[in-house]
Formats: structure tokens, sequence, C-alpha cells
């Protein structure tokens, strides 16, 4: 039989002169790591690495991003300013070809801490629409009259360059239903604050 080394109380020492068994100072515990929150409402600006577009970019794509400044709370710096940030496209819309705007959605999704945590968060989605075309159609149809008309001057004079105009606004009018519109996009350096949707706790690793 022999003693269970791990659950075994330890002889207590005694003194050198043989009296009363010394006392051991027992280590003081570790203290507990620091805990923050991160807060609903809690702006985290950020710069995208990478470029995003509606005519190249679909829902479920990753992309990269750095924070602009650093990330602070209760007193305690979480993340530096140029740390690395993960999102991903929401949703990505390419719009109709006529009078449908196309449009992006992207959210953030984790932060890297100073420690070395990759932090899950939630935001707001940021939505970016492309510009409307409209001038710009109005633009083709009107141009291509004028070319219309130049063509009939040429073939006939008044009555013709009335026809061509005509035919002109029709291959004016098919370019634009033939066009889609302008992309949505998020180039390389833009900066987008997103908004934290629900509080995160983060708990100091050591």
């Amino acid at each position: 039989m022999r003693r269970d080394a791990e659950n075994a109380t330890p002889p207590v020492p005694e003194n050198a002169a043989g009296g009363a068994p010394e006392t051991i100072p027992q280590a003081a515990p570790p203290p507990e790591p620091n805990r923050v929150t991160l807060n609903a409402g809690l702006l985290i600006p950020v710069r995208l690495v990478d470029g995003l577009s509606s005519e190249r970019n679909q829902a479920g794509d990753p992309f990269q991003a750095t924070l602009e400044k650093e990330l602070v709370a209760d007193g305690f710096v979480i993340a530096e300013r140029g740390a690395r940030v993960e999102g991903f496209v929401i949703a990505a819309d390419r719009g109709g070809k006529v009078s449908g705007v196309a449009s992006l959605a992207v959210a953030i999704t984790c932060v890297h801490t100073s420690d070395g945590q990759a932090v899950p968060i939630e935001t707001d989605i940021f939505n970016r629409h492309a510009d409307p075309t409209h001038v710009q159609d109005a633009e083709k149809i009107g141009g291509a009259a004028a070319f219309g008309a130049i063509i009939g001057a040429l073939a006939g004079g008044g009555k013709g360059a009335a026809a061509g105009a005509g035919v002109g606004a029709g291959v004016g009018a098919g370019a634009v239903v033939l066009t889609r519109g302008a992309a949505a996009t998020l180039p390389p350096e833009t900066r987008i604050a997103f908004r934290l949707r629900i509080p995160v706790t983060i708990t100091e690793r050591r």
C-alpha cells in the first residue's frame, strides 16, 4: 500500500530547534483577468483593404479591413489602430437594366484584439447604392437622336432629317434597355463607421 501522492497531505516541517512547526506562507491567487464590455451602439470605424463591387461580388464574400483608430472600452485598449477586421458581403444587387439601381450591403463580423483574440461581433449593415443613371440615359437617347438627324439630312434633306432623328432616338432607347446601370462600389481605402448591434464582453487573455 502506498500513499496517494495526488491526495496526500504533505507533512508540516518543524523548525530547526525542534519547536512548533513553521507556518508556510501561501502564494496569493493570481488576479482575475480583466473583463470589458463593448456596448451596443458603439461606432467601430474601419478602412477597407479589399475593394467591393455589386458587379463582381455576391452575398457571402469575405473582405478585410483595418481599424481606423484604436478601440477603447472601460479604460482598456481592446485593439490598436490598424488591427485586422473581417466582414462579409450581406447582399449584392446588380440592379435592373432600365430603372433598377445597383446596391451593396456589408457588415463586419470579427475584430482582432491586442492580446491576439479573434472576437466575433455583430454590427448594423452598411448599404451603398449606385448613383442613378437617368441623366446619362437621357444623354444617350438625345445623342443618338442628333446623330440620326445628321444621317437623315445627308440622305435627303429636312424630311429625311426628321425620320433619321426618330430612328436615332429608337436606337438610343434600345441602348439604354440593353445597358445595365452603374455598379455600387466600395473602393479600397473606403472609410466606414459600423455600429455595434449587440453588446460583446471580452475577457483578457493571459
